[in-house]
């Protein structure tokens, strides 16, 4: 066991040297992304999470409460993943202004707007790269989408969302993501629309 530990340690290390990632910065954000996973006991079965008509209605709704059989994925542990990934590659209040030419508190106040999606890191803001084009400048539109969001949505939530195709949003016939959607020029009004739904 001691040897695939190391394995995966050395794995790790290699695979943040190839990202270009120092391992400091990725310890940082791993807590950070840890911080965010809800407590949980160790083999804690998904029914013990809600009462009995919760989990009844949870059943009912089509949602399996089953306990992760061996070999499964573990979501929680792979949102935690994401989310770290989401932060290490997230620019700073400095490089985004560096990018649009304004000042860094122009781009915090952009962040408590809400026209931009940042998010804290104590007392700083993180900004994920998703959320701009190649020179990058904030896709077009986006900024009427985040303030409708509700605040309460996890950044991968809010990733997810932006990411993945929308049966609501098509060009040509295909169901595109709203970031697809906005980058090709489509208007910001439906998927902000979406957006206040979720």
């Amino acid at each position: 066991m001691a040897a695939t530990a190391r394995n995966e340690w050395v794995s790790l290390k290699r695979a943040l040297n190839d990202a270009g990632v120092p391992e400091r910065e990725f310890e940082s954000v791993a807590v950070v992304a840890l911080g965010q996973i809800p407590r949980r006991g160790s083999g804690e079965e998904p029914t013990n999470l809600f009462t009995e008509e919760e989990a009844r209605m949870l059943g009912e709704g089509g949602l399996d409460l089953s306990p992760r059989r061996p070999n499964e994925p573990d979501v929680v542990v792979r949102t935690a993943a994401g989310y770290a990934v989401m932060l290490v590659q997230a620019k700073s209040a400095t490089e985004v202004a560096h990018d649009l030419g304004v000042t860094s508190a122009r781009i915090r106040q952009r962040a408590s707007e809400r026209t931009l999606y940042g998010i804290r890191d104590g007392d700083e803001w993180r900004f994920p790269g998703w959320q701009f084009d190649a020179s990058g400048r904030p896709i077009r539109g986006l900024g009427a989408v985040f303030p409708v969001m509700s605040r309460d949505l996890h950044p991968i939530a809010v990733f997810r969302f932006l990411s993945e195709p929308s049966p609501d949003l098509e060009i040509e016939d295909e169901p595109v993501s709203p970031l697809a959607w906005l980058a090709t020029g489509g208007s910001p009004e439906p998927v902000a629309a979406i957006a206040a739904t979720l």
